[in-house]
């Protein structure tokens, strides 16, 4: 009787062990695939989710950059000089060390221009500078501040740095006397190259510095005699 209430015991505790294992192996089975299912999941959101900031991010670049561009296409429309615009101009002379400030009409070749091209014309200026601004020693045009509202420049002077005011040449058949600024005609003698010397017609031919009016007429009545 004994040994088989022990069977039937041992025969219990067998079947609850496999019983128990079964239970844990499903358990285990069923955990991994809960962590897998978690893990495509949050893999699949991860995915979505860079889409959606790359997508945003895209966006938002886009639409920087098509405020930058209009910005900058506003500014270069806006900042450009016009027949409104107040023209300053610092006239400043080395040799006192004095500065004298005048208002002038905006130069027609200004008109339009933005701050560089503004810049520009300050640059190139001495190229087409007239003759009293040669005589009275302009060296450089510098601009000083920029606006729609205002333009200002300064005209720095030296005389000390005109090494001439004058300048003799021919023409093939009259001398001829220029300015410094070797342009503006200051005079047409009449004297006839013809009635000069071989020399003089060959310094004429090169061209004469001349320092001042003194000199200039020293060479004229030279030239007529």
């Amino acid at each position: 009787m004994k040994g088989k209430v022990f069977r039937y015991i041992t025969v219990c505790c067998v079947f609850l062990a496999l019983f128990a294992l079964a239970n844990f192996y499903c358990y285990q089975s069923a955990m991994n695939q809960f962590e897998k299912m978690q893990e495509d999941y949050e893999s699949r959101v991860g995915e979505q989710v860079q889409v959606y900031v790359d997508n945003r991010m895209a966006d938002r670049v886009e639409q920087l950059e098509k405020s930058v561009r209009e910005s900058v296409q506003t500014e270069n429309v806006s900042k450009t000089l016009s027949d409104s615009t107040v023209y300053q101009v610092q006239s400043h002379n080395a040799l006192t060390d004095e500065t004298v400030t005048e208002y002038q009409t905006l130069p027609e070749e200004l008109v339009g221009c933005d701050r560089e091209q503004a810049q520009e014309y300050c640059s190139k200026y001495k190229k087409n500078m007239s003759a009293k601004e040669f005589l009275d020693g302009l060296q450089s045009v510098s601009l000083i501040s920029f606006s729609p509202e205002r333009l200002t420049i300064c005209k720095n002077y030296d005389q000390s740095k005109v090494k001439f005011r004058y300048y003799l040449i021919s023409d093939g058949t009259e001398v001829i006397a220029y300015y410094g600024d070797m342009k503006t005609v200051y005079e047409h003698t009449g004297i006839a190259v013809s009635s000069l010397s071989r020399k003089e017609k060959q310094q004429l031919k090169k061209g004469i510095e001349v320092k001042d009016e003194e000199e200039l007429y020293g060479i004229l009545e030279n030239y007529s005699s």
